[in-house]
């Protein structure tokens, strides 16, 4: 007698269920938003110069090289004392080199900096690395750009429910996956992106 009652439940509850979801639209709206990138991180590496036949260059001990570097980077605005060593670094790679070898980061907001470093031609220095780290939303930012995207969304819902001679309602449901965090691509900005929710308007006649 349970099990009968279960499947006359089961049997009127399945008709209600898609008759609720007739009267829901779902669609995706949208805005731009402009990525900016305000740090910029380098790993340089410095590395005793050992003399060969081929690229005739003199031999230098690692701390000439860094007396060097340190001395250019002067010329150029820079402050040597500004570069941190980066002992992780050097652990995660020290296998792999056969000459004494330091890496050091360098953090700056200014890309003229990062130019400048770019720039200076030092026997015996490298960089290894360099990243562009975003500056990250706030929770009234994201939700103006999400608040200019239900606009979007509202537009859409409204001439797809014309299509079919419906007029949407309120807002039932709105699903919002964006975070405050702001990625770029590792080989250039992109400045403009998308910013998506997904939102679900009542049907109506």
């Amino acid at each position: 007698m349970k099990k009968f009652i279960y499947l006359m439940l089961l049997v009127f509850t399945i008709p209600l269920v898609a008759q609720e979801s007739e009267k829901t639209i779902t669609v995706v709206g949208e805005t731009e938003k402009t990525v900016i990138g305000n740090k910029y991180s380098i790993i340089i590496s410095l590395k005793q110069i050992i003399a060969d036949g081929y690229q005739q260059m003199e031999p230098k001990s690692l701390d000439q090289v860094k007396e060097l570097y340190a001395k250019k980077l002067k010329e150029n605005g820079l402050d040597f004392s500004k570069f941190k060593r980066n002992v992780s670094y050097e652990f995660a790679v020290s296998y792999s080199e056969k000459r004494e070898t330091s890496f050091y980061h360098f953090s700056t907001t200014n890309e003229n900096e990062v130019r400048k470093i770019f720039k200076l031609a030092v026997n015996g220095t490298t960089i290894v690395n360099v990243e562009v780290t975003t500056e990250k939303l706030t929770y009234e930012q994201l939700a103006i750009l999400s608040n200019k995207a239900i606009d979007d969304a509202k537009i859409a819902a409204k001439l797809l429910a014309k299509k079919i001679n419906k007029n949407i309602g309120a807002i039932l449901r709105v699903i919002d996956n964006n975070s405050k965090t702001q990625f770029v691509n590792s080989y250039g900005i992109n400045d403009v992106q998308t910013h998506n929710v997904t939102v679900t308007f009542e049907l109506k006649d």
